[in-house]
């Protein structure tokens, strides 16, 4: 359905109407809003880069000491993502926690975590592993092996507390959010990050599942993926815009003979290529090529003595004619004095 105020109106005068107008502003706002959100993936696919990078230097690097990596409760810094720490103390292993909904590859389970108490008082968590649900009640772990008793020498690397993911209800957590988990282990509790477990001398008689064994990092490539996206809908955008600015303009510049000049080249060179798939199905189906390849309209009728293209190349000889027989009449025979 064209929009009848461009009607009459010559070369790109249609431009200055309210639709067009509005046409040309939405695929602006739509550029600039792909421009945001280009600019945004790829921003996210730095910071990725420099999260890998933070997590490959502490992942080899030897361990610290968690008084001089953590000098007060709450300290913690993104850069010590991973970071391996030692200390040693004494599992409180009346008062472990089970972290509910963790998965380990394609299971899901759940996660111990028992407070370490150190030598100062203090308590640090420790997250020492896996462990799988029930068989006959899948919201309770099957069991909870306890870690060696008495003093333990423990390499971990720590994490940063969690946002909170629910209520605590009984020894379950759903999140390992320390702030929250100080009102239950009191204000010695390290409030700044907890540790996974790496090592521990003695160990645990049933030691747990880890929960990594490898680097973690982050998926770089579809952040920078995504930007391109972004930037290529926007170009999209543009296309279609121009496109529709062209279709208009050769419909309203129909009569001008420069359009036509241009329209007949066109079809001059549309009718040079090679016949596409879908025509040459067409023929197929219909027995003919369809006139538009020509230029003629959509939907026009055939000539009383269309016939297929393959009929106008056969190869077989012309049916023979027979040669016309004249009668003449006595009448018209000459006389024999005329000789």
């Amino acid at each position: 359905m064209y929009d009848t105020v461009t009607e009459g109106m010559l070369g790109w005068q249609f431009l200055r109407t309210r639709r067009w107008l509005a046409f040309i502003s939405a695929a602006i706002l739509f550029a600039i809003a792909c421009f945001f959100l280009s600019q945004w993936q790829f921003d996210r696919g730095q910071q990725a880069e420099a999260d890998n990078r933070v997590v490959a230097a502490n992942w080899a690097a030897s361990p610290v000491p968690l008084e001089q990596a953590l000098p007060a409760l709450s300290t913690y810094d993104v850069s010590q993502n991973w970071q391996r720490v030692s200390m040693s103390g004494v599992y409180r292993t009346d008062e472990q926690l089970v972290v509910r909904n963790r998965s380990n590859g394609s299971d899901n389970g759940f996660e111990v975590v028992t407070p370490l108490q150190l030598s100062d008082g203090s308590i640090f968590l420790v997250d020492r592993g896996w462990v799988a649900p029930s068989p006959t009640d899948p919201l309770a772990p099957a069991t909870i092996p306890s870690p060696a008793a008495g003093t333990v020498s423990v390499l971990a690397q720590l994490r940063p507390s969690e946002a909170s993911n629910g209520t605590k209800s009984g020894n379950q957590v759903s999140s390992i959010t320390l702030p929250l988990l100080q009102q239950t282990f009191g204000a010695d509790l390290y409030t700044g990050a907890y540790g996974v477990l790496d090592s521990e001398t003695p160990a645990a008689e049933t030691p747990l599942q880890s929960i990594q064994t490898t680097m973690p990092t982050e998926d770089v490539g579809t952040h920078y993926s995504y930007a391109l996206q972004w930037l290529f809908f926007a170009l999209i955008g543009f296309f279609a815009l121009g496109l529709g600015m062209r279709n208009e303009h050769r419909r309203l510049n129909s009569d001008d003979p420069d359009e036509q000049l241009r329209a007949a080249e066109r079809v001059r060179k549309r009718a040079t290529k090679a016949f596409t798939d879908e025509e040459l199905e067409d023929e197929e189906i219909d027995g003919f090529l369809p006139l538009t390849r020509w230029g003629a309209p959509t939907g026009s009728a055939l000539p009383p003595a269309a016939a297929p293209r393959a009929a106008l190349h056969t190869t077989q000889p012309p049916e023979p004619t027979t040669p016309p027989i004249f009668i003449i009449d006595s009448a018209d025979k000459p006389d024999e004095d005329d000789s």
